[in-house]
């Protein structure tokens, strides 16, 4: 088989730029098809996955709608502009020529939020780890100024020169968002009481204020009433915590499928954003499609393949 398609690589090592080209048609074919495939299996999955609630939503892999909150805490600041969001993606290129004065732009910095936010739909609210998600915010914005680090420009007006690119995306607090990904919720009694008392009261054996506190003779060691009363008042604070937190609701998590299923975040309308996967796919499929005519043509009209 090899010696049927020596002619073949003899016709691209006598043109390499036109073999080089041909094998581009052929990867591009291969990449079109893969990420048409990709994509529709990608919007298939969020037509048929149903919306849940979060207050009755199952374990497993879910599809969740609400609107973006903040946990208590250190806020979340975006790096370029200091704008308070619940996730922030952003990248700061530089302009540079070559010897050819051809402009491009090189990645000088970038980062996305691995913070937690949460996801409020009215019924309950769910924790996001944006971890390993593939975020699509409507908020995206794109300025230049001449300096690497950006001031904040009135009204998109571009000062100086225009050395730097800057592109900053946002999920901002109560905006709307569509998500899918893996559910889990956490019961807060979890820990079970014995587990609870057991744990109190080694930290207070260990922890020196309350050792004086009940080291009543002062010797600097617990003998067994000591002890005895230690435990039973580690006992009594496991209890009133363990009913404390019996009132508490459950902590429910959206984060990454273990199994490779896609985690998706968006504030694009749900239909909006089936509708563009849709487009996309197809946009990949012609040009795969065209790239596979183009090899074709080459491999079978155009390559100066030798006639034995």
């Amino acid at each position: 088989m090899l010696e049927d398609l020596a002619p073949l690589f003899d016709g691209l090592a006598r043109d390499p730029e036109l073999g080089f080209f041909t094998l581009f048609l052929g990867g591009l074919f291969l990449l079109g098809g893969y990420r048409f495939l990709k994509l529709q299996a990608r919007r298939r999955l969020m037509e048929d996955t149903p919306t849940s609630r979060i207050r009755s939503a199952s374990q497993g892999y879910v599809e969740l709608e609400g609107q973006a909150r903040l946990m208590q805490g250190t806020p979340i600041l975006s790096p370029l502009t200091q704008t308070e969001c619940a996730w922030y993606r952003f990248k700061v290129e530089k302009r540079e020529q070559d010897s050819d004065h051809h402009t491009r732009w090189v990645t000088v910095r970038d980062g996305v939020s691995g913070e937690l936010f949460l996801l409020d739909d009215g019924t309950g609210e769910c924790v996001v780890d944006p971890d390993h998600a593939v975020v699509e915010p409507v908020s995206k914005r794109v300025w230049y100024g001449p300096f690497s680090h950006p001031a904040l420009l009135q009204h998109g007006a571009v000062v100086g020169r225009r050395d730097y690119r800057f592109t900053e995306e946002l999920i901002q607090p109560g905006e709307h968002v569509y998500a899918l990904g893996w559910f889990t919720s956490y019961d807060p009694l979890h820990v079970s009481l014995h587990e609870r008392t057991r744990d109190t009261i080694i930290a207070w054996k260990n922890d020196p204020h309350h050792r004086r506190r009940y080291d009543t003779d002062g010797n600097g060691h617990l003998d067994a009433n000591e002890f005895t009363v230690l435990r039973e008042e580690a006992r009594r604070r496991a209890e009133a915590d363990h009913r404390q937190q019996a009132g508490a609701a459950q902590t429910h998590l959206l984060r990454a499928d273990s199994n490779g299923r896609p985690f998706l975040l968006s504030t694009h309308d749900q239909h909006k954003l089936a509708a563009r996967l849709r487009i996309h796919a197809w946009l990949w499929l012609a040009a795969a499609l065209a790239g596979l005519g183009l090899f074709i043509h080459l491999i079978t009209h155009v390559l100066p393949i030798p006639v034995s």
